[in-house]
């Protein structure tokens, strides 16, 4: 995934960022160390009002899959070893076998292949991947860099990479668009006080009336607003049963002062939802432990899945 200052994700039910072929990079991250992605993520609500989809509810993410990339080089011995850091390996199409930049394949024995063909074999359980002797599988040239990418078993060994929290996030601000409330039915508190609701983000409040057609007096005509109660003091004295108030507000950002970890099967909920033509910014960050790996770090990639619940 390239590297710009924002990447932006539409709002859907659902919306995964990161591909298997193309995931969220991290690069190598420093074991002992906190890295924190050099680009924020940006979730925003296009939704257009209808249907009460001002604001996206419940507003979620989790991890859905993690990557490592663990480099070796080749001494040019036959029948060469190695073993990933972090096994068993979830046992599909992501495991990948890199030798001097060109992927090669696994086979389930070396009996009968020929000394140029470019195969491994891999174990998912010990995590144990093995090479050619150069009679019956090619040997990786020595000095050659091999990079293994691989994904830990979520239900056994992951859920340990997980309880050390490597992968977090928080938010950490927004793109606010101002919105306009034409008309919200309000709560009366008596006849000169009535409630609003966003607060504290009002911005300004336009007018009171007592039907949805805006027709006759302004109440508000001459009053105040209070942003920090949210009350809307009326110039005129209101009667009648509901308020129909005109306002404007901008969204505010959680105040996520930390980040959080994203574990195995959960998922962080942001206490603020992202009302129409607005965004939210996120941070991601990884720690990995110290001890990741012999290598003094960990080359981290992962998927992430948003829920937007309108």
């Amino acid at each position: 995934m390239p590297n710009p200052n924002l990447q932006m994700f539409r709002s859907d039910t659902l919306v995964e960022i990161g591909t298997e072929t193309n995931p969220i990079d991290f690069g190598f991250c420093k074991a002992g160390e906190t890295t924190t992605l050099p680009y924020d993520i940006l979730l925003y609500n296009d939704k257009d009002g209808s249907l009460n989809s001002d604001l996206a509810k419940d507003i979620e993410i989790e991890l859905l899959r993690l990557f490592l990339t663990q480099v070796e080089t080749s001494n040019g011995l036959p029948s060469q070893q190695f073993t990933v850091n972090y096994h068993p390996v979830v046992e599909d199409e992501i495991l990948e076998i890199d030798v001097a930049g060109e992927k090669w394949r696994k086979v389930d024995s070396f009996t009968g292949l020929s000394e140029d063909d470019e195969v491994y074999t891999f174990d998912f359980t010990t995590g144990l991947l093995t090479f050619g002797n150069g009679v019956e599988g090619k040997i990786p040239p020595i000095g050659s860099e091999i990079k293994i990418i691989y994904t830990p078993d979520l239900n056994t060994y992951g859920k340990l990479v997980y309880e050390e929290q490597w992968l977090s996030v928080k938010s950490s601000g927004v793109v606010s668009h101002e919105l306009h409330i034409t008309l919200e039915e309000s709560v009366k508190e008596d006849n000169n006080t009535i409630q609003v609701l966003n607060y504290p983000q009002v911005t300004e409040v336009i007018g009171v009336w007592d039907n949805p057609s805006k027709t006759g007096t302004n109440y508000f005509t001459g009053g105040s607003f209070d942003s920090n109660t949210g009350r809307v003091f009326l110039g005129t004295s209101f009667s009648g049963s509901t308020p129909y108030v005109e306002y404007k507000y901008k969204i505010q950002d959680d105040n996520e002062v930390g980040f959080t970890s994203l574990g195995n099967g959960e998922k962080h909920n942001f206490v603020n939802p992202i009302p129409s033509q607005n965004a939210k910014k996120l941070q991601l960050s990884v720690t990995v432990p110290s001890t990741a790996s012999t290598e003094g770090g960990a080359y981290i990639k992962v998927i992430l899945r948003i829920y937007y619940n309108f």
